[in-house]
């Protein structure tokens, strides 16, 4: 079924509650990936270095569509992070440079990177945090260990060597219907960057997987990969439900490009 008959359904059962005295809450909106009309990728605004100088961290639609936010960071090597923000008019060519961010973002973010569907309380992202003790290529093992490294070396620095090169490795996965949607290693996940919740009443998830493609997920696990998105992050839905933004990073320097897929 498609979104806009879906929607349809939806209204007319919200008139029909108001009349009998029920609560006119929006119902979970459950979509078919498979059966939804996605449009191809369309090139919302190219940043260069000149307008990005940094990396994009957050992105988010204005209430009423007609902007993106783009918070763009750069950090030093002390690690103190440098925010510019930025407002994207999504129907012609602004730009405005913010002081601050706006007002409606904090909202919009929790929703968006939020650990529970926004419709549904028990679709939920499991964290799965783990320790593993991880050797480089070149280190010896099992009966190997006196054939690695220098010929002439005793067994004891043959070991010694060995250890050194071992160390423990933080995982953090951020798992979803048994799909990982955002992970990190030796720190812990940003939520949003590589996920986005639907608004209600759509019940749908945006993630970036293992490969670097954008897919659509309902919550029966049912997904759909978005064609002609590479290398995406930070997902973030319209208000309506009716459009998908998304970060193109280049493969050739640090450019970027804001795309935006149409979805019925």
């Amino acid at each position: 079924m498609s979104l806009t008959r879906t929607r349809s359904c939806l209204a007319a059962l919200v008139l029909v509650s108001g009349a009998v005295g029920l609560s006119a809450q929006p119902v979970p909106q459950t979509a078919d990936p498979a059966t939804l009309v996605v449009s191809a990728p369309v090139t919302l605004r190219e940043l260069g270095k000149a307008q990005v100088r940094g990396v994009p961290t957050r992105m988010a639609w204005s209430p009423d569509g007609a902007w993106l936010y783009l918070r763009v960071s750069t950090v030093d090597r002390w690690s103190n992070e440098t925010v510019r923000h930025i407002l994207l008019e999504t129907a012609g060519k602004g730009v405005q440079d913010l002081g601050d961010e706006p007002a409606w973002l904090p909202r919009y973010w929790n929703l968006k990177s939020a650990l529970t569907s926004p419709m549904v309380a028990s679709w939920r992202i499991k964290i799965d945090t783990r320790d593993e003790q991880v050797r480089t290529t070149n280190v010896p093992r099992e009966g190997n260990i006196g054939q690695s490294g220098d010929p002439g070396a005793g067994m004891d620095e043959v070991i010694r060597k060995a250890a050194n090169s071992s160390q423990k490795v933080l995982f953090e996965d951020y798992v979803l219907n048994g799909k990982v949607i955002a992970s990190s290693v030796n720190g812990y996940v940003s939520p949003g960057r590589t996920f986005a919740w639907a608004p209600a009443p759509l019940s749908l998830v945006a993630f970036v997987n293992a490969k670097g493609r954008l897919v659509l997920m309902n919550q029966a696990g049912a997904t759909r990969e978005v064609k002609g998105a590479r290398k995406p992050s930070l997902p973030a839905w319209s208000e309506d439900g009716r459009r998908l933004a998304f970060v193109q990073g280049s493969a050739t320097s640090s450019d970027c490009t804001v795309k935006v897929i149409d979805i019925r």
